[in-house]
């Protein structure tokens, strides 16, 4: 066992430690509804997130094969847009999330390496545009998922997996690869309270502004790695957000949430049928694993 899967497994464990701590600790039944600033699930997963990667920058050496030149404000700028993002939120107001994340992904797509492009021969401000809807289409999209939380986490996981094995078998940095460990500890130890019966709830607000670190993160793993790789690995994302647009304006259905929308969820007289939910897990899994 090489150095990188011994500090790898370490952070996630120690992540998985800190998180199921903290989150055992919180009241069941937290509902963020009203315009209060106050610690809610979210908040713990996004401070924990937080110093588990300045851990990591603070006491792994860096890499060689890096092509950006992160620094602590690499490290800290999309955790400082996601909670600006998630005030957002809390206001209340309609399509100010929606315009939060769109603004914070143009800010993460400009200051990207000149050098990184995700389409090539056609204008720099058209490919820093359509990085921007990417990201705006995979937080957007983390949050629509949200009908179980179990559901979201598990499609952030499933991609934070993956980029671990990619570093694994050198085809990405190492420095990535621990921060991914990190957030995949505390993911994994939100799962043990978010799978049903919820014991925690995070809101679609709260998903939105997780799913934009996933974002910002995948977009570090394709300037590092591959270009494709942000689209392959968000392909669930973008064909959910199809679904529920398709659902919403061509065949005009109206429901209160907008995860109802998906094709996972299938709504009756009785209820939420499970099978379909367990297809939907399924579904997520399969198409990050094929893909």
């Amino acid at each position: 066992m090489n150095y990188f899967l011994i500090f790898g497994i370490s952070t996630l464990f120690i992540c998985f430690t800190v998180a199921t701590f903290f989150l055992s600790r919180i009241p069941q039944g937290v509902y963020p509804d009203d315009y209060v600033f106050k610690l809610d699930p979210f908040w713990y997963i996004w401070s924990i997130m937080l110093f588990g990667a300045l851990g990591v920058y603070t006491f792994f050496p860096e890499q060689l094969d890096k092509i950006k030149n992160y620094g602590y404000l690499g490290i800290l700028l999309p955790f400082v847009l996601s909670g600006i993002i998630y005030f957002c939120y809390l206001l209340g107001i309609k399509y100010i999330t929606s315009i939060a994340i769109f603004l914070a992904s143009l800010c993460m797509s400009f200051i990207q390496p000149d050098s990184f492009c995700i389409i090539e021969d056609i204008p720099y401000v058209a490919d820093r545009l359509i990085v921007a809807l990417i990201m705006f289409t995979i937080a957007k999209g983390l949050g629509l998922i949200n009908g179980l939380g179990a559901i979201s986490s598990m499609q952030f996981i499933a991609v934070m997996i993956v980029s671990i094995a990619l570093a694994h078998f050198g085809a990405a940095p190492q420095l990535l690869a621990m921060i991914a460990s990190a957030y995949l500890g505390v993911m994994l130890a939100f799962v043990f309270f978010s799978f049903p019966p919820e014991k925690l709830i995070v809101t679609i607000g709260g998903f939105s502004a997780i799913g934009f670190l996933m974002a910002c993160f995948m977009l570090d793993m394709a300037v590092e790695y591959s270009e494709v790789s942000m689209m392959i690995a968000s392909a669930y994302l973008l064909t959910e957000v199809g679904t529920s647009l398709y659902n919403r304006l061509v065949l005009n259905e109206k429901y209160e949430q907008s995860f109802l929308y998906t094709s996972y969820y299938k709504i009756s007289n009785s209820g939420v049928y499970e099978n379909h939910v367990i297809y939907g897990v399924f579904k997520i899994f399969l198409i990050n694993i094929v893909l």
